[in-house]
């Protein structure tokens, strides 16, 4: 098996202004897709679950190394995402050395640009899957990052036990949580947002960026994927959860962070050859880690 993301497209990823903006406002669009609904009597997503109830259904813990020893190679959605440096700016600050640590890596699209944009930066990788960690690993060094810049290895954030055991004492000045929150169900979510509380340091800094109410990708679903209050499942076994921000926020502050920001990130892609239009709805949060921590 290949261990080349060929995904990294370098220099020829798209501007990160692309994705750096607020093309439309997100009211409008809830208003469009909720008379939409109303008018067809049915809602395709939103904040209840219509329909008839969901049958039982659980994430395979393994779709995820499924995902990633199948697809590496091939998953255009590896791209640099160089744009969280706009988006994050705390990320890019080469004033003093910063710890960043990502859950849910993937092959480094988050990380990879975070080190070579700031020399001051170490970052510690987890995945839950071991080849989306070594892929990781193998782009840092095609990438000349120097070994002791990087620190990775498996965890599964979703564990109670992965806190305690794997991520405390990490003292991370950020932690990021990149489109990995949402991959998750509702009740695994509080423990991964724990977890993270406690790889940070007293007044470190999540980094939420991740798929949000009445995105494209969300109208898109149909019922037969439903498996819950928007949650949905995938085709390759794997979940997809939709945010508003006033869910995003409430999980996070329940974890025990401070809510810095946190709103909608839309932005509009248009497909050049079909001029097909995409309204793209993300969440972006930033919370803190306060300086005296609150026993919960």
């Amino acid at each position: 098996m290949s261990s080349i993301c060929g995904a990294f497209v370098g220099e020829r990823t798209a501007p990160a202004s692309e994705y750096h903006s607020n093309d439309f406002d997100w009211e409008d669009l809830r208003a469009e897709v909720e008379a939409l609904a109303a008018n067809k009597q049915q809602l395709t997503g939103g904040d209840t679950c219509d329909g008839p109830a969901a049958e039982p259904w659980a994430q395979d813990p393994r779709s995820w190394e499924n995902f990633h020893a199948r697809d590496n190679a091939t998953a255009r959605f590896y791209k640099e995402r160089r744009y969280l440096l706009l988006e994050f700016p705390a990320l890019a600050d080469a004033a003093r050395p910063q710890h960043v640590a990502e859950i849910g890596c993937g092959c480094g699209s988050s990380l990879l640009p975070v080190l070579k944009a700031n020399p001051a930066a170490r970052v510690t990788a987890t995945d839950i899957s071991p080849t989306a960690v070594r892929l990781f690993t193998d782009a840092a060094a095609r990438a000349g990052i120097a070994p002791e810049r990087y620190t990775a290895f498996p965890c599964d954030a979703a564990d109670p036990d992965a806190g305690p055991r794997q991520l405390s004492g990490l003292d991370a000045d950020c932690v990021l949580l990149i489109f990995t929150l949402a991959a998750l169900a509702p009740e695994e979510q509080h423990i991964m947002l724990s977890n993270a509380f406690k790889a940070l340091k007293p007044g470190g800094l999540l980094l939420i960026r991740d798929h949000g109410v009445y995105d494209i990708t969300h109208l898109r679903m149909t019922a037969d994927r439903q498996v819950g209050e928007k949650l949905y499942r995938r085709g390759d076994g794997t979940l997809c959860y939709f945010f508003s921000v006033e869910d995003l926020s409430s999980k996070a502050e329940a974890a025990g962070f401070e809510a810095v920001e946190c709103k909608y990130a839309c932005t509009r892609l248009l497909n050049r050859k079909t001029r097909f239009e995409m309204r793209r709805v993300f969440v972006h949060g930033v919370f803190r880690k306060p300086l005296i921590e609150v026993l919960l």
